[in-house]
């Protein structure tokens, strides 16, 4: 049997524990049911990883920065209202294109809070998403030609807690119709936070 390099078997393992975790829930994420997905030994695994904690905060950080990269979309035409619903919509797209990927990273998020050998990920994670999220609105406000009423970082917070609720919902529900509404009804108030510049 050919060996795997150890980049390629660690991409593998990590693949392997994001379909486990999607597919059968946290509990079901041990190593020898990770090692079994991936078709390869405890010996690789522990070549690969020192431990599972270390498997799972390369899976946190893989699957964050790829959500962080497909929300980092802003639209940016017409009015305020438009370039915001334009932007969330485009957001959603990406939850509809891979809910698995949400199911997974709310997983995550949970096992981080109660797992002290993953302090901080959590913390890791929501600072991307503020991040985005006021780089969002301030690309949008400057697109625009407006200013926000309030501190950018008060509506970024805002604007993430609304995406993250809706997003919780529809994995409930999969209800789009109620997913956009909400959306689309959120862009209408935030839009009514933008100032024009005198």
């Amino acid at each position: 049997m050919a060996r795997v390099p150890a980049q390629e078997r660690r991409r593998q393992l990590v693949d392997a524990a994001f379909r486990v975790i999607g597919r059968e829930g946290f509990a079901a994420a041990t190593t020898r049911r990770v090692c079994a997905e991936a078709g390869a030994s405890l010996a690789a695994f522990h070549y690969c990883f020192a431990s599972k904690q270390e498997l799972l905060v390369e899976l946190t950080a893989q699957t964050m920065a790829g959500l962080v990269a497909a929300r980092a979309g802003v639209h940016v035409g017409g009015s305020v209202t438009d370039s915001l619903r334009s932007t969330l919509r485009g957001y959603w797209e990406t939850v509809e294109q891979d809910p698995n990927r949400e199911s997974v990273l709310m997983a995550l998020t949970q096992h981080a809070l109660r797992e002290p050998a993953l302090a901080g990920i959590a913390e890791q994670q929501y600072a991307a998403y503020h991040r985005t999220a006021r780089e969002t609105l301030e690309e949008i406000a400057a697109g625009c030609g407006v200013r926000w009423a309030l501190p950018v970082g008060q509506l970024a917070r805002m604007l993430v807690v609304v995406t993250d609720g809706v997003t919780l919902a529809w994995l409930v529900d999969r209800d789009n119709d109620a997913a956009l509404a909400a959306l689309d009804a959120f862009a209408d108030q935030l839009a009514g936070l933008a100032v024009a510049m005198g």
